[in-house]
Formats: C-alpha cells, sequence, structure tokens
C-alpha cells in the first residue's frame, strides 16, 4: 500500500481506498517524501562536463543535467538531457519527454527505458548503470524533465498549505513552455529547430495539453524563437477515458494472451457498469466540478479496475504477477547516492520517484478528455503518434486504438478504413501493426500496437520502439 500523504485531503480516504486495491489507473508508486531543497545552478556544455559524462558516472554521455528556476514562481525544475549519439546535435531535433503517474520523474523514463543508460542491480544488489544501446538519443536531443515541483528532483522553495487545490493541463502546458523558454536561452545550439513533445502514461493528458500550448503558442508568437512543433507522441496514454474505460472489461476478459483476468460473472457485472461510467466521465467534462469528476474517477475505477487488480495480475502486464517497484527503487538508490546525485548536480536535493501528493492534486484532471487538443495540430502539419504495448491493462492497446479512431480530423475515413499493416524492424522482423493516415494538407497521425510489451514499451522493446522514433522523426510516421 503506498505511503499515505502528510497533510489531510479532502478526498484521502476514499482515495486511498482504491490506491490500496487498485494501484490507481496508469500509475506506477514508489512514494518517498522530502522536504525541499535549495536550488544548484545549471551545468553547461563545457569540456569538462562532457569528459565526465558517461552511465557509471551518472551524467547521460555526451549530455548535462541541471535545474532551470521557472520565473515568476519559486520552483525548480530538474532536467536530464542526452545529445545525438548518431547525428551531429545540431541537426537533430529536440524530443521532450515527460513521465506520467501522474507525479512521477521522468528519469524514471530515462534509466528504466529510453535514455542512454539503464539501471540495474549487479551482483552484490548495488544499483549499476550501464549503457543502452537502444535508448532515443540515437538520432535525438533527448530532454527529460521532472514535473510539476515535488516531483523527482523538482522542488519549490515554499510548501503549500492547501493541497487540496487541484493542477490542470493549463499549469503544467504554461510552466513547461516557460521551461523550453530558459532551455533555449541557456542551449541555443542543442537542436536543428524542431520540437518532438513525448509523454506515457497519465501523460496521454500532459503531451496534447503541453504540445497544443506550444502550437498556440507559435500562432501568438509567444512560443520559443527557432524552435518549430513538429510532432506529438503518447505511450500507453490516459487521453480519452471515456472511451478507454469501455475497453477494461474487455482487455480483463479478452485480451490479446488469452488470460482471462476476471471470470464471466466478474465480465459481466464491468460490462454493465460501463454506461454509468461513460455517464459520469461526461458530466465531469461538461461540469467541471472537482466533486463531479472526482465521482467518476472513484465509480470508474472501482467497478472497472478493482476487479482485475483482485486476479493478482499485474496491471502494467497481464502476462505476470509482478511489477516494476525493484525497479524503480534501484532507480531511487542509483540517483540518490552521493556520488551520483553530485554527478547530477543535485545532491542537495531530495529525489522523489513518485510523489502521492502531487498524485491526489491532478484527480481533478483525471476523466478529462485530451484528445480534443489534437486535431487543430494535425490540419496544421504536426504529426501524431500513439503507440501501446499490447500487454497493459491500464491504458491498454484496444481502448487507445478506439479513441484514435473516434478522433474527428480530415484522415479520420483513411484512418479507419485502412487494416492494420505489420511493423517490420530494420532486421526482418515485425514488432508489433498498426497504421498512418495524412489528410490533404494535414500531418500523419498513427496508430502502433508493440507486441509483447506491458506499460512501458521501451523497458520491454528497446530496439522496436527505438526504430519508431526514428522513423517518426524521420518522416512522420512509423512505417505501417
Amino acid at each position: 500500500m503506498p505511503t499515505s500523504p502528510s497533510r489531510s485531503h479532502s478526498f484521502t480516504k476514499p482515495i486511498l481506498y482504491i490506491s490500496s486495491v487498485a494501484l490507481l489507473v496508469c500509475s506506477i508508486f514508489l512514494i518517498v517524501n522530502h522536504p525541499p531543497a535549495a536550488n544548484r545552478d545549471n551545468r553547461s556544455f563545457d569540456a569538462a562536463t562532457l569528459a565526465s559524462s558517461s552511465c557509471s558516472a551518472g551524467l547521460p554521455p555526451h549530455g548535462v543535467s541541471g535545474f532551470f528556476d521557472l520565473p515568476g514562481t519559486d520552483e525548480s525544475y530538474f532536467y536530464y538531457f542526452a545529445a545525438a549519439r548518431d547525428r551531429p546535435m545540431k541537426e537533430a531535433p529536440l524530443v521532450l519527454w515527460m513521465s506520467g503517474g501522474p507525479g512521477c520523474s521522468s528519469l524514471l523514463g530515462a534509466l528504466m527505458e529510453n535514455g542512454p543508460c539503464r539501471v540495474r542491480r549487479g551482483e552484490d544488489g548495488v544499483p549499476i548503470a550501464e549503457p543502452n544501446e537502444f535508448g532515443w538519443d540515437g538520432s535525438a536531443n533527448m530532454l527529460w524533465v521532472d514535473q510539476p515541483a515535488g516531483v523527482g528532483f523538482s522542488h519549490s522553495g515554499s510548501e503549500e498549505d492547501d493541497t487540496s487545490d487541484m493542477y490542470s493541463y493549463d499549469q503544467v502546458a504554461t510552466k513547461m513552455l516557460a521551461l523550453l523558454h530558459r532551455w533555449q536561452e541557456r542551449f541555443p545550439g542543442s537542436h536543428n529547430g524542431e520540437l518532438f513533445v513525448f509523454a506515457e502514461s497519465f501523460g496521454g493528458h500532459y503531451a496534447p495539453a503541453v504540445a497544443r500550448h506550444y502550437f498556440d503558442a507559435e500562432r501568438s508568437g509567444k512560443a520559443v524563437p527557432g524552435l518549430s512543433l513538429k510532432g506529438v507522441g503518447v505511450g500507453n496514454g490516459l487521453t480519452n477515458p471515456a472511451i478507454q474505460y469501455q475497453y477494461s472489461a474487455e482487455f480483463a476478459f479478452k485480451n490479446t494472451y488469452g488470460i482471462e483476468a476476471v471470470n464471466r460473472s466478474a465480465y459481466d457485472k464491468m460490462l454493465a457498469a460501463v454506461p454509468s461510467c461513460e455517464e459520469k466521465i461526461a458530466s465531469c467534462n461538461e461540469a467541471g466540478s472537482k466533486e463531479g469528476c472526482v465521482d467518476a474517477f472513484m465509480y470508474c475505477n472501482n467497478a472497472l479496475t478493482v476487479p482485475y487488480v483482485k486476479s493478482g495480475r499485474n496491471i502494467y502486464d497481464v502476462r505476470t504477477m509482478g511489477d516494476f517497484k525493484d525497479d524503480m527503487a534501484a532507480v531511487s538508490e542509483f540517483v540518490s547516492s552521493e556520488r551520483i546525485s553530485k554527478a547530477l548536480d543535485a545532491r542537495s536535493q531530495p529525489f522523489n520517484a513518485c510523489n502521492m501528493d502531487v498524485y491526489l492534486r491532478f484527480l481533478d484532471d483525471w476523466m478529462k478528455e485530451y484528445d480534443t487538443a489534437l486535431p487543430e495540430m494535425l490540419k496544421h502539419g504536426v504529426d501524431i503518434l500513439i503507440y501501446a504495448g499490447d500487454a497493459d491493462f491500464v491504458c491498454n492497446w484496444m481502448g487507445n486504438l478506439a479513441w484514435v479512431k473516434a478522433l474527428q480530423w480530415e484522415g479520420q475515413e483513411e484512418f479507419n478504413g485502412g487494416g492494420m499493416q505489420k511493423f517490420v524492424l530494420e532486421d526482418g522482423s515485425v514488432g508489433g501493426e498498426g497504421r498512418t493516415a495524412k489528410g490533404k494538407d494535414t500531418g500523419r497521425l498513427s496508430f502502433l500496437r508493440i507486441y509483447e510489451a506491458g506499460h512501458l514499451a521501451p523497458k520491454d522493446q528497446p530496439y522496436a520502439t527505438q526504430q519508431m522514433i526514428n522513423r517518426f522523426i524521420a518522416d512522420g510516421g512509423v512505417g505501417v
């Protein structure tokens, strides 16, 4: 059971009941609460820094890490950056990555999934980091950011007394735009002028919101000079809950792997709860009240997630009975060690892998629909990629494909008219299946189901997902 928050919340008791049973949908928990600490200066791309950059030293090879103070706030956001290995930095795009939770550190993504280094436990049980040949930094300049304050190494100078106030997409999007401005001021030569916004899990909210805010800023002259939005990506995300929750029962009983995590009786009860869940989600999006949105969260998760959880199967991978807790603990131990935190320029700031206080403050936003942010971007040439490991329950590929098919845009008919095509990798193997469509003058919309992968697809299928990102940044599609 996750550690209880240290302060009171108006919804704490029912929420913690759900978290103890369901682990809370589209989230990963390792709660470590620490007080905030003072900010440190940012590193620079100097010779000494680059010479000492290595996985064993804790720094991303050919990269930097540190903090940016956000203007007009007392918040400092931690970043971890790796320059492209296979291309000159100035010829490669900038890919912004945000992990989900909500409230989980993007360093988990970097060090467990798609970064230049992967952490594992050595024979003596001590965490070590080794090079990851399938990191997304092969052809892209990767920027992982811990957000909001209180997540990872990111922090605020003061704690708020009223934590019942909720976070929302506009706060996240506004602050990430401010961070990108700071990034460009500090490292103007760190990309070729193209920006890709990627996120995972609850990042199905983050990526559309941040990208759309940036897209609108470009049209109002408030975006980062010399950095244009090119594409948006979401991995195993929660983007349209009204559609995605409909597929919880289907995946629990009729999943990709033929595993009946629930029996027929439980399946029927789950199906019967779907209409009420849809109604509550619709009410949340129409009225927008905190109480209504939390009611939708409680009802849908109790009715459609808890039955699966009671099976004992991993909500992030139907094939297993395990979880990611030790992998996360290894990352936490690694980055929290004095030697590594000093190398990361974060030695004075404790690390929160996942922060329950931050999680609770996003509940008002949980059932909001974010697919509505995408059509206008597609219309103006921004490419969109939605991918999903096909063993994941909480943000399963069936629900993700369904909402993508329901998305109204110029290329909808073409997208829905084609069948799923094989995702053939360079070595000739098949890494999944998907489809891509493009309107006459629009960006491309792609969906990709990754075979034999759970919630953290790049962790389970590093080669396939590296091929995916390389193709997407090269031509806006994934070759299906």
